[in-house]
């Protein structure tokens, strides 16, 4: 099918207006985003300097503490793992999730589930700019949500 020059001008105009169109997003009160026209929120949102996230910590009988890898904690990639983490932080405060965990350890890692005192699931905040681009990988701040104790059927949350 061939087109006039015309023709080619007003699809090319209405192609790049439509491919445009999302930016006027940036400047409403209630931004709306859809696929497959998106302004990018993701990139052109404000955030905060310091990043909660929530991962599970295993304490050992030396009193050391490590983190427990995700693969050890749920099933699936690493952003669905953190999808469980989020979801079992809400369901009984985590305890049930910690106990799911201490099991997923003693049948796979059955060496560090014999060195394990206790579970910890922790919200830890990191500076994003350190993080990336300082390569400082240590938390900023770190808030204990539940602690499961392993081998003896005790559990507790501590609150800060």
């Amino acid at each position: 099918m061939n087109f006039s020059k015309t023709q080619a001008l007003v699809f090319s105009i209405v192609v790049l207006l439509l491919v445009l169109s999302p930016v006027v997003q940036n400047w409403a009160k209630h931004p709306k985003d859809s696929f497959p026209l998106s302004y990018y929120p993701m990139f052109a949102k404000k955030r905060t300097q310091n990043y909660g996230l929530y991962y599970v910590v295993g304490q050992d009988t030396l009193g050391q503490d490590f983190r427990i890898p995700y693969k050890l904690a749920g099933t699936g990639g690493f952003n669905q793992v953190r999808r469980q983490i989020n979801k079992a932080r809400k369901k009984e405060k985590g305890l049930p999730f910690l106990q799911k965990v201490a099991g997923n350890i003693a049948k796979k890692e059955p060496q560090l589930y014999d060195r394990l005192m206790a579970l910890e699931l922790v919200k830890g905040y990191y500076h994003l700019e350190g993080y990336f681009l300082e390569k400082d990988t240590l938390p900023v701040l770190e808030r204990k949500i539940a602690i499961y104790k392993i081998n003896s059927d005790e559990y507790g949350m501590e609150q800060y």
